[in-house]
């Protein structure tokens, strides 16, 4: 595994998901991977998530990892899809072993086998996707109670991705989360998944929530870039000898000289009949069911169960009939048991509650001033932020939708480098580039995306988005116990 700049690669496999990690890099000839602030072909401001990816191509002479060879090494381990979501990561070292960084951290997909030719070896393909992957799926409700806890508890929005991913099982040593910044009043999950909706409230703060290449959950409020070491100081300066190629371009895909946030305010309502069955249930005698009762709205607190039972010639039965409430934030799971001989009706049932009522009601308008004189021929762009139900008061939307305009009102300048890789650079770090065939000074960005290959030679190509038109006083801003008011620093929103 020696090469360019005294090249090593470990490759770490858990076939038996049991925290025994095999060392498989003997097998590895190539590897590719990409992580990112935002999906392809999509804007910074769409508030959708994306799960990193890795593609490793691996020996397969002796049908190791071949799920129909019998007499492969990890055919008990893989056979029938076993192999599924077993975690991996792969760490490189381009310092001949001295140290290595992880360049990705996740769960593998399933193999795509390739046989024995003429002019190629047999192989085995895994694609493998970053740690959200593992929990994507999950889908989950809150209870009632946590419910209530989280609007009495003046959450914000990291407590609430904290109570988001315990529900889903993330261990809190795998997390690493900014302050909050924002109250987020009312949250829940009803059968919905926990990582999607922490890249919901992400979005609706001005953060950002992803897996890293350490696999660890990561949320950057929306100060990050501005507070933390790796964005306000240069982690990699280069210079023309350090690069192969280097292309900028100005990007219109968020350019916006308007941009309008809805927010949907919600009250704790009056005591109520929050859910009542479409059709009279009917239970068989001597049998038990679960009745799903989902509510329009999702319920602050419960006054109560009501029922009644009868039988089919309209005997009371009630007293033969047992119903166990299990209360969701927006649902309840009654589990009935007639223990009747006879086949009986529910009437009426009904659940009473509190609910939390309201939606979309308010709006927060923000329009370019800074750089009005651009848009004059041009004709209004919008950027509308709407349906995130994580944006709750005027005030919140009013900073998103001015926090929003200020990365918008300016076409975006983006800068792709090619370099001979550092495996250490993460997202969000701070790059500087000298060409002076290409600009004046230097080009100061942050890494939004970082595509690599290791095949041979580690190799990355860096995007990066300049600091200027991401905060509009980028470096200049006031931080509490670091500055003090002489400093003549800018507040921040």
């Amino acid at each position: 595994m020696a090469g360019t700049r005294q090249l090593r690669f470990r490759l770490w496999v858990d076939w038996t998901f049991s925290g025994s990690y095999t060392d498989e890099s003997q097998y590895m000839i190539d590897a590719s991977g990409d992580m990112s602030i935002s999906p392809p072909s999509s804007g910074m401001t769409s508030g959708q998530g994306i799960v990193s990816q890795m593609r490793i191509t691996m020996r397969n002479a002796s049908g190791r990892f071949s799920p129909l060879r019998t007499d492969g090494a990890l055919y008990s381990a893989i056979r029938d899809g076993r192999g599924y979501h077993a975690p991996c990561y792969l760490e490189v070292s381009v310092n001949g072993g001295s140290s290595y960084s992880r360049v990705f951290t996740g769960v593998l997909k399933l193999p795509q086998e390739s046989t024995l030719t003429s002019s190629e070896g047999p192989t085995v393909t895994f694609d493998a996707r970053s740690m959200e992957e593992k929990y994507l799926q999950r889908r989950i409700s809150l209870t009632q109670g946590q419910l209530a806890a989280i609007y009495d508890g003046g959450l914000t929005e990291k407590d609430i991705i904290v109570t988001f991913l315990n529900a889903a099982g993330v261990a809190g040593g795998d997390m690493t989360l900014d302050p909050g910044l924002f109250v987020v009043p009312w949250a829940w999950l009803d059968d919905e998944s926990a990582i999607e909706e922490c890249w919901s409230i992400a979005a609706a703060c001005g953060g950002r929530f992803y897996a890293d290449p350490d696999g660890e959950f990561l949320y950057e409020n929306m100060e990050h870039w501005q507070t933390a070491t790796r964005s306000t100081s240069v982690q990699l300066a280069l210079g023309r000898n350090d690069f192969d190629s280097f292309r900028i371009h100005l990007g219109d895909d968020d350019l916006y000289n308007v941009v309008t946030v809805e927010a949907s305010p919600r009250v704790i309502g009056g005591v109520d009949i929050i859910w009542e069955p479409d059709s009279t249930p009917v239970i068989p005698p001597g049998t038990s069911t679960t009745i799903v009762a989902r509510y329009d709205a999702p319920a602050y607190a419960i006054a109560g169960l009501q029922f009644s039972a009868a039988d089919q010639g309209g005997g009371a039965r009630t007293s033969s009939v047992t119903i166990t409430p299990t209360y969701y934030a927006q649902r309840a799971d009654l589990a009935v048991v007639n223990n009747a001989a006879y086949q009986i009706i529910l009437f009426p049932l009904r659940i009473l509650g509190v609910p939390v009522i309201g939606g979309p009601e308010l709006e927060s308008r923000s329009v370019s001033v800074a750089n009005a004189a651009y848009w004059t021929d041009r004709g209004d762009r919008t950027l509308s932020i709407r349906g995130n139900p994580y944006i709750q008061t005027s005030s919140h939307a009013g900073v998103l939708s001015q926090f929003l305009l200020d990365r918008c009102e300016y076409p975006r300048l983006i800068a792709q480098v090619g370099l001979p890789g550092v495996p250490s650079l993460r997202l969000g770090d701070r790059v500087q580039i000298t060409d002076a065939p290409t600009i004046t000074s230097t080009f100061t960005g942050y890494i939004s995306a970082i595509r690599w290959t290791l095949a041979g030679a580690f190799r990355q190509e860096l995007e990066l988005i300049h600091t200027s038109q991401m905060f509009a006083y980028d470096g200049n801003y006031f931080v509490l116990n670091t500055h003090n008011f002489a400093s003549g620093r800018r507040a921040f929103y």
